[in-house]
C-alpha cells in the first residue's frame, strides 16, 4: 500500500464530547437568562445570527477571548461563568 492511501484515524472531535456540551449548556443557560436572543447577543458581539447559532450547536468552538467577549456581553463575569462549568464539569465526573 502507497503511503498516500494510509489513513490516520481521526481523533474524536471535543466540540461533541459531554464535557463541551456542557460549556455550550451553560453559554445558551446564560443567554436565556440575559433575556437575549441568538440574534441579539450576536448583534452585541458585532457577529451574524448564524455565528451564535453555530456555537450553540456544537458547529464552532469558542476561544477564551469569544468566551470573555460573550461574558460581556451578557453582563455576566466570565469568571462566573467558568465556575458553573466547572461546577457540571464536576458533577458530570462525579456520575461517570
Amino acid at each position: 500500500m502507497t503511503a498516500s492511501l494510509v489513513r490516520t484515524p481521526r481523533r474524536p472531535n471535543p466540540v461533541f464530547s459531554d464535557e463541551y456540551e456542557v460549556v455550550r449548556a451553560v453559554l445558551i443557560g446564560a443567554r436565556r437568562e440575559a433575556g437575549l436572543s441568538q440574534r441579539a447577543l450576536a448583534a452585541r458581539l458585532g457577529k451574524t445570527g448564524s455565528h451564535v447559532a453555530m456555537i450553540e450547536r456544537g458547529q464552532r468552538r469558542v476561544d477564551l477571548l469569544e468566551f470573555c467577549r460573550i461574558a460581556d456581553s451578557l453582563g455576566v463575569s466570565a469568571d462566573a461563568l467558568v465556575c458553573r462549568i466547572a461546577e457540571r464539569l464536576g458533577a458530570l465526573k462525579r456520575a461517570a
